[in-house]
């Protein structure tokens, strides 16, 4: 790593989209280690911090190119700086140098989405390395209490409760493209160019696909793949609030495409563990599917941004980020868990009238022994003499027996053909498929 020189400056974003199961004390945990001031539009203030800047600038671009509101319910909270470990591709634990970040959370109370960003102004390491950690899950930062470094997920779930839900994503923010005309190949690809512990180079070749430039205006270049989009400035300005006013134009982006991503990676998370630990899901918890899913559609208004470039660029980050195919997933295995709930029903009501059939066989028997009895009783009592002395007890004791047996059994009877014991099957409403494009 030694011989790797840096041609240009930058600023890295790391995104980790992350859900709560706990939304009130992760609500509350956010609220009492929130560092920014509340955020007014109307005020600038000199002395504001860079995370105050951060969050209302990003804050600012949401209010003034998104339509729907559900973005601008967005909270966006900075919890502080932290020291960012700086590893090799080894990953033995050694920490060769690090990097101060800036650690904010972009919330959806209501839905329970966060994104989680961490925020490397000025990096001075390797950029390829900083992303294969992102890509190797080894983003770790020092915690202040232990003084240890953890990973930036078990410090959120331990301290806010998040769990992470999808795939980290990255965004670097250039001053020139390198000089090394692979290197950047190397970055889009999520992947070390300096490795400590293999050989081999990604062939040339196939770096071209990535290496098509998306940009829509001409002040800057960008490059996106399914993890890193590549934000390289014609002009780099040397203050970073300067910088933000233009970075923030892909950041915001990003966060909303990652909700989007995030709302339905964890829907189907969910019916993936459904379907693997099946051992009674009943229609009720589907409907609590879909409800929790129903939450986060206006994530998924085709009318989110003000302009068309902006929602063009949206939709190459949704393209190169494969939400549509996390979306197909979502749709198969719920269709899959919705027909296997049906059969289980089916099965399940199968066995109920095998029972009843069961029981209604019980019963007739019954039935006719009693009837049996009665004519029995009958008979004896029409033989036995009428001087008997216990004549009168058995006649009125067979009377009163048969005319109970004779209602018991017409009540049994009604009671069967209305469908009050045995309950008519209804036909189950057969689910039109939407076709879906």
């Amino acid at each position: 790593m030694g011989s790797y020189s840096k041609t240009y400056e930058d600023d890295i974003y790391f995104f980790l989209p992350m859900t709560s199961a706990r939304r009130e004390e992760t609500h509350a945990a956010l609220v009492r280690d929130r560092l920014n001031r509340p955020f007014s539009k109307d005020e600038e203030r000199e002395d504001a911090t860079f995370g105050e800047i951060y969050c209302d600038t990003l804050t600012n671009h949401c209010l003034y190119e998104c339509n729907s509101p559900i973005f601008k319910q967005l909270s966006r909270i900075h919890l502080g700086s932290f020291e960012l470990a700086c590893y090799d591709d080894n990953y033995d634990g050694t920490v060769l140098d690090t990097e101060k970040v800036d650690l904010f959370v972009t919330a959806h109370y209501r839905t329970g989405i966060y994104v989680v960003t961490l925020v490397c102004v000025d990096n001075h390491y390797i950029p390829t390395q900083l992303i294969d950690q992102m890509s190797t899950d080894h983003l770790a930062i020092k915690d202040p209490e232990s003084g240890e470094y953890v990973n930036v997920a078990s410090y959120m779930g331990r301290r806010y409760f998040l769990s992470q839900c999808g795939e980290a994503k990255c965004v670097i923010c250039m001053s020139n493209h390198p000089k090394d005309e692979n290197e950047l190949g190397y970055i889009l690809a999520g992947e070390t160019s300096v490795s400590e512990h293999i050989d081999y180079k990604i062939l040339p070749h196939r770096l071209e696909p990535l290496l098509e430039c998306r940009a829509y205006y001409d002040y800057y270049d960008s490059y996106i793949s399914r993890s890193v989009v590549a934000f390289i400035f014609k002009e780099y300005p040397d203050d970073i609030a300067e910088r933000l006013e233009t970075e923030a134009s892909e950041l915001f982006i990003v966060e909303i495409v990652l909700f989007q991503n995030t709302a339905v990676t964890r829907t189907n998370n969910r019916v993936i563990e459904e379907l693997d630990e099946n051992d009674g899901i009943t229609n009720t918890e589907i409907e609590e599917l879909y409800v929790e899913f129903g939450r986060t559609m206006k994530f998924w208004s085709s009318n989110v941004f003000k302009y068309t470039f902006a929602q063009k660029e949206a939709d190459s980050l949704i393209e190169a980020f494969e939400i549509n195919k996390t979306l197909d997933e979502y749709y198969r295995n719920q269709d899959f868990l919705d027909r296997m709930v049906e059969l289980k029903s089916n099965i399940a009501d199968q066995r109920s009238d095998e029972q009843m059939n069961v029981l209604l066989f019980v019963l007739s028997c019954f039935e006719g022994c009693s009837i049996s009895l009665a004519a029995i009783l009958c008979i004896l009592g029409w033989l036995m003499p009428s001087s008997a002395p216990h004549y009168s007890f058995v006649e009125g004791f067979t009377s009163v027996l048969w005319v109970v047996i004779f209602f018991s059994s017409a009540l049994l009877f009604f009671l069967t053909i209305s469908g009050k014991i045995v309950p008519k099957r209804k036909k189950r409403p057969k689910k039109e498929k939407k076709k879906r494009n």
